[in-house]
């Protein structure tokens, strides 16, 4: 029996390949977890009465104010799970549809003015029990919408409250993308195939531009401005595959070139990001790829309140995918042109690439090093 180093060579042959199944299975469920694990947490809900209240027998009554204050008055007591929702009491209707524009909120419960007075009406066998209206927000979480779709109907019924739901900001598409499962596929389509691209781009312009051959700070900043100025060109590619992958396999229906100025940005942003990682070290490089893909995979289809407390403290702030996706929802779902949501955020992660980048061209190279050396 042949040994290295202590070890048995004919066990290694057989336990080199368990070792790759397990951390094949462990990169596996990293993956997927966030998927397996979804659980709608604190999901901001406005609830706002303009009811006027009417007088009874027994004085004033505003059921709507007795509504509001019930279920803005609901929590999660200490140590236990979150409430799907958390309920924010807001004071017009003006301020409710401000915060359903800037997406801040999932969703949105009004209480008519003539509620409290319908229902005296009704109770007195006069007339139907006044309705509620809620509005979802498809454009924020269109898995969210259809969760809380289905959850709030199934409450109001039990509370024997009848509930007019509106979806809105589902877009111009085709209605089969506005499923909650083709909407989550148009989201990993549009954004898997930038991230792809834009890590294969980088590994691909670091190789055939290595800063290792420049000598001099200005001759590596010369060879990251290089890989800077093809990663354009690059970039532009992964925006259009992604585009015409969105329209064609999903039917999304996304503008060419709004969508693919978006993407463009974003693929620029992410290959920015992952140009200065490998400039500084190949490992460096591979963590931070490791992390976008691995950690993040999923997060593209989900929001941050739907998420597994790890992931959403810790992954969702600093990876690229939700970032794509929030801007995708824009154009497809609210017909956004210019600066869609989420750019703000890809500019950031550009912005700590290019810092990378200067770093990386500060770092003395080997060759910078033997020169030095020969010098002296």
């Amino acid at each position: 029996m042949i040994r290295w180093k202590g070890i048995s060579l004919s066990a290694a042959k057989y336990a080199v390949p368990v070792l790759v199944v397990v951390l094949i299975g462990c990169v596996m469920a990293l993956m997927f977890t966030p998927m397996i694990k979804i659980a709608p947490k604190e999901l901001p809900f406005a609830v706002v009465s303009l009811d006027e209240g009417a007088a009874t027998p027994q004085g004033e009554l505003n059921v709507g104010a007795l509504m509001v204050d019930k279920l803005a008055g609901q929590g999660s007591p200490t140590g236990s799970a979150a409430a799907p929702i958390a309920w924010q009491e807001f004071d017009s209707q003006e301020a409710v549809d401000e915060a359903l524009a800037d997406s801040e909120l999932f969703g949105a419960l009004t209480i008519p003015a003539d509620f409290t007075s319908q229902q005296v009406l009704a109770q007195a066998g006069q007339g139907e029990p006044p309705a509620v209206d809620v509005v979802l927000d498809n454009a924020k979480s269109p898995l969210a919408a259809t969760q809380m779709q289905a959850s709030l109907g199934a409450m109001f019924a039990q509370l024997e409250v009848p509930v007019n739901i509106e979806v809105i900001n589902t877009g111009d598409a085709d209605a089969s993308t506005t499923s909650p499962m083709a909407g989550m596929m148009s989201q990993q389509i549009g954004v898997m195939p930038v991230m792809m691209m834009s890590l294969i781009g980088a590994i691909i312009l670091t190789r055939i531009f290595p800063k290792r051959n420049a000598a001099t700070p200005g001759g590596r900043f010369k060879t990251i401005g290089i890989q800077l100025g093809y990663a354009a060109g690059f970039s532009f590619l992964a925006a259009v595959t992604g585009v015409i992958l969105l329209n064609s396999l999903v039917g999304a229906e996304a503008p060419f070139w709004t969508t693919t100025v978006f993407l463009w940005v974003a693929s620029l942003s992410v290959m920015a990001l992952f140009l200065g990682a490998f400039n500084i070290a190949l490992p460096v490089g591979g963590l931070v790829a490791l992390f976008a893909f691995l950690c993040g995979m999923m997060l593209a289809a989900l929001p941050k309140e739907m998420l597994p407390s790890f992931w959403a403290d810790w992954i969702y702030p600093w990876a690229p995918q939700p970032r794509i996706a929030d801007g995708l929802r824009d154009i497809l779902y609210r017909g956004a042109e210019l600066m869609p949501m989420g750019i703000g955020g890809l500019l950031l992660l550009a912005g700590i690439g290019l810092i990378l980048l200067v770093i990386a061209a500060l770092i003395p190279t080997r060759m910078a090093t033997q020169e030095a050396t020969a010098r002296r």
